[in-house]
């Protein structure tokens, strides 16, 4: 128990360190989101107020314009000096384009002091991912949690980690990928009520956060919980009974996908650019159709790379050095293929499944607004089916820890440890000072940092000190556990962990029932 709360600790400073590592504003289109976050709750003095048109709103000038005034000069820093007044945009979400969830649970936080507000909220957002994290692997029982940690170690640096304590709403869209599809996997196979309970209300209740997030989360939801089904297959009743959670989960992706504009919009494109190009021709980019989608199609794999360094992060003019997406593919990719070893046909088609939606999902998107990888789609939008598809195809192993020798856990998390390190210092140094100074001692030449009593270094420091120790104490709590021998569907031949009612099966396959507790 000390040591899972050391970890949960430590991870809680690794994040919040990211949470101080840049300005208001620094997060993709976070103009937009801040705005809308801003008035999520209708009109309040202050904060949010009638525009001068229907479709406009009266905000604090900051919230537009803080990120403006670094973004267009990259030797700009994070001090910027901007007008206090109000004024009237339409840049916020004003059209339902986006669901209401997260805008308003972030929009409690809001006051008239932007820079509290906004780092108030990073941290929130810091501890539900911490939290969450903790409360799924509570619930799992050994032998269930080693796709979650890995899947973390490998799937989240830099982009995840930049993104998930921000004020962006795919923060909870990367927790909902990363965490729905294993919470319904150990809900099929559950053997005690309260168990089967907890994770199935899990599963729900973060389902509802990612799609109240983004609605194209919701379709990641469906597949989630599409996945989750296949893996874990067996012809009885009493996984039909279990369906009922994921078939609700689906239902909650699919409301909330249908319900915002998101699901409208490429569709629109597409009709638009069919009418503007006489009927079917692409735009000059695009050339004939099929070239097109095979460019794209071979395009489409540096999207999934991009969350591991590929791509700057930030609004894309934090520039990261090659070294780390040397090191976090190389880490995601040796997990990758460690985790093909062990394979049935439920995980081979959930893989292939997977696989046929990483490229379909974007081809689609890309398609309708007739433009190449490159431009509209971005990394970040596809980061929850990364994190779901490394994920399951860590599943099924008898070990949490995978089988991997000390030396080889050694060596991923001293890697992604580094690689952490690294994208935390460019990042600070990019909002510091800007790109016009390139000393080591975050502390010299200060010209942003926000008004708390930690200086950039011990923050930098902190962060990359705890990030580690967190993946060193999560890898201890798994290598001290004991294994269980998976069944067939991810079952569990072991009852140490559960009292409550018998096993479905046996090991043999045989006498096969369904559970009764």
């Amino acid at each position: 128990m000390a040591m899972a709360c050391a970890v949960a600790v430590f991870a809680f400073i690794g994040l919040g360190s990211w949470a101080v590592a840049s300005p208001v504003g620094s997060s993709p289109d976070d103009d937009y989101h801040l705005v809308s976050i801003w008035c999520a709750w209708g009109d309040r003095e202050g904060l949010c107020a009638p525009g001068s048109s229907e479709n406009e709103r009266t905000v604090p000038h900051e919230l537009m314009q803080w990120p403006r005034c670094y973004l267009e000069d990259s030797t700009q820093s994070g001090d910027c000096t901007i007008s206090s007044e109000n004024v009237s945009t339409d840049r916020g979400d004003f059209a339902q384009n986006y669901p209401p969830v997260y805008y308003r649970v972030m929009g409690l936080f809001a006051s008239d002091n932007i820079e509290a507000s906004t780092l108030i909220m990073r941290l929130v957002n810091s501890t539900i991912f911490v939290g969450a994290v903790v409360l799924l692997f509570t619930l799992l029982r050994p032998g269930q949690r080693g796709p979650l940690l890995w899947t973390i170690a490998a799937g989240l640096v830099p982009l995840g980690i930049f993104i998930v304590p921000s004020t962006n709403p795919s923060s909870w869209a990367i927790l909902s990928g990363l965490t729905v599809w294993i919470a319904l996997a150990g809900y099929f196979v559950a053997t005690s009520k309260i168990r089967q309970f907890g994770l199935g209300a899990f599963a729900v209740v973060v389902a509802i956060m990612g799609a109240g997030a983004r609605g194209d989360v919701g379709i990641f939801m469906v597949i989630a919980a599409g996945a989750a089904s296949i893996l874990t297959f067996q012809p009885t009743r009493d996984w039909l009974r279990r369906l009922f959670v994921p078939v609700i989960v689906a239902i909650i992706g699919i409301a909330f996908f249908l319900t915002t504009g998101q699901s409208t919009d490429y569709a629109a494109t597409t009709v638009t650019q069919v009418q503007a190009t006489g009927g079917g021709g692409a735009t000059e980019t695009a050339g004939p159709t099929w070239a097109f989608l095979l460019e794209n199609l071979t395009l489409i794999p540096s999207l999934w790379a991009g969350s591991l360094g590929t791509w700057d992060i930030g609004w894309f003019e934090v520039e990261l050095p090659e070294t780390i997406s040397i090191v976090m593919i190389g880490a995601f990719s040796a997990l990758a293929y460690m985790g093909i070893r062990k394979m049935d046909w439920r995980k081979g088609l959930t893989l292939g499944l997977l696989l046929l939606a990483l490229f379909a999902i974007p081809s689609y998107v890309l398609y309708g607004l007739q433009v190449l990888v490159g431009t509209e789609v971005q990394p970040r939008y596809l980061l929850p089916l990364v994190l779901i598809s490394i994920g399951i195809a860590l599943y099924g192993f008898e070990r949490d820890d995978l089988g991997l020798t000390t030396i080889q856990a050694l060596v991923l998390i001293v890697g992604v440890s580094v690689a952490n390190s690294l994208a935390l210092f460019k990042t600070m140094r990019r909002y510091i000072t800007g790109t016009d100074y390139t000393g080591l001692n975050l502390n010299a030449n200060v010209e942003w940092w926000w008004q708390i009593p930690l200086s950039p270094m011990a923050a930098w420091a902190a962060g990359s000190l705890t990030f580690f120790l967190a993946l060193i104490g999560a890898y201890i709590l798994i290598r001290t556990r004991p294994a269980e021998k998976p069944l067939p569907g991810g079952r569990s031949d072991s009852v140490k962990e559960e009292v409550n009612g018998p096993l479905p099966f046996t090991s043999s396959g045989k006498g096969q029932r369904p559970l009764h507790g």
